[in-house]
């Protein structure tokens, strides 16, 4: 996966991309830190990989230089993350959000959700999982509530997908936020389990 770094005094961040099909994820924060990780879905992998190379773009202008990992353009279709990687522990939540890049951006809009396979998953209790199934795409959302702090994971279904940890000043600013996130996955056509 391409990796890109951003140092500047004080400021020293990177970011990584990785295309898969509909869908790309990005990683980013500190370097020296695991950061954080997030994914967006779309409708074809010709829009996925034209809003990745226009992440991509955004960044190199903004001073971000390729390090390694890959070459500089998304790949056409990265390969899948090896199941070690994905059951990680999850990504504390930045001290900073990477100038706003990546959770001021909308995903793109999604159809309405058919049945959802067969196959149940393990939910931990106190956690909601939801699903969406529209034609080839089937993925989960799933979100736990810990006091001051959420856990969301999410991936493709039949997989163990990815974790980010959320942590809010208090229990009722998590709560907002907790709300907010399952609204929009609902608003989505996610259809809880």
């Amino acid at each position: 996966m391409p990796r890109y770094e951003f140092s500047d005094g004080s400021s020293n961040k990177f970011w990584e991309i990785t295309l898969e099909g509909t869908s790309f994820t990005t990683t980013y924060g500190r370097i020296g830190t695991d950061g954080q990780t997030s994914m967006k879905e779309f409708d074809t992998e010709a829009k996925a990989k034209l809003e990745a190379d226009k992440l991509t773009a955004e960044k190199t202008k903004k001073g971000y230089k390729l390090v390694g990992g890959g070459a500089a353009a998304a790949p056409a279709k990265a390969e899948a993350k090896p199941a070690a990687k994905a059951a990680a522990k999850p990504a504390k939540a930045a001290v900073f959000d990477d100038e706003g890049d990546e959770e001021d951006e909308k995903p793109a809009k999604k159809g309405k959700a058919a049945a959802a396979p067969a196959a149940a998953a393990s939910v931990p209790a106190g956690a909601r999982r939801f699903e969406f199934v529209d034609g080839s795409s089937k993925k989960f959302w799933q979100i736990e509530m810990d006091g001051n702090s959420f856990t969301t994971t999410y991936g493709k279904i039949g997989t163990d997908g990815q974790s980010s940890l959320k942590e809010w000043d208090s229990p009722a600013k998590a709560k907002v936020e907790y709300d907010k996130l399952v609204a929009e996955k609902t608003k989505k056509g996610y259809v809880e389990k």
